[in-house]
């Protein structure tokens, strides 16, 4: 099996689950677990976990809870959650819309990228995409998003959302929120929010009218 940094995997023998963070040499693998420690692990001691282990029937029974809500077009967000002096951050994709997400990060090298997560989310839910320590924030990866949006229902055209993102270390500086869906708070980044594009005439404009007289 090919794995990757980010996989969220389960022990085979221990009641142990975590993420990849590290690729070794003869087939082993560094995983992280809650406590914020790496244990190197062969691969075939292993097994991958899919998604968020959800069931034909939560989703029946979700489309008959929100039948008769509103439709909830806004709310796309990159959140990261964990406590730096545990050491293991994680970033989610939280997905507050009436919208299903399909979604692909891929880790920016120079002019390459490489793939880290690559999966659908439902609408009203979450996903965990990746893991880092908090040690090494100042060398995060920049992360290049896409985000398709579907609905079933008549909705006005949207267009995919495709975008970097990196967090800075002065970012975790601010103060965390709470994110209901994950229970905890975390540092919440608007995934869809729309960019205003002033132009160059109203940039112009903006300086002439603010110029001392």
């Amino acid at each position: 099996m090919n794995y990757k940094i980010g996989d969220l995997v389960r022990f085979v023998d221990e009641p142990i689950e975590g993420h990849i963070t590290s690729i070794q040499a003869n087939d082993i693998i560094g995983v992280t677990d809650d406590t914020g420690f790496e244990i190197p692990v062969l691969k075939t001691k292993v097994t991958l976990v899919h998604g968020n282990m959800r069931l034909p029937e939560d989703d029946r029974e979700e489309e008959l809870f929100t039948k008769n809500l509103p439709f909830v077009g806004k709310g796309i967000f990159m959140a990261v959650a964990g406590e730096q002096k545990d050491g293991l951050a994680k970033f989610y994709i939280v997905n507050e819309t009436s919208y299903e997400l399909l979604v692909s990060i891929a880790e920016v090298s120079g002019s390459k990228t490489t793939g880290v997560f690559a999966n659908s989310i439902p609408k009203h839910d979450y996903a965990q995409v990746y893991t880092a320590n908090f040690s090494s924030v100042g060398k995060w990866p920049t992360f290049q998003l896409q985000i398709l949006r579907h609905s079933r229902d008549l909705q006005t055209q949207t267009q995919p959302i495709s975008k970097e993102f990196r967090v800075k270390p002065l970012d975790l500086i601010n103060s965390k929120e709470r994110v209901e869906m994950l229970q905890e708070k975390a540092w919440l980044y608007e995934l869809d929010k729309v960019e205003e594009d002033i132009g160059l005439d109203k940039l112009k404009n903006h300086f002439i009218s603010h110029r001392p007289r």
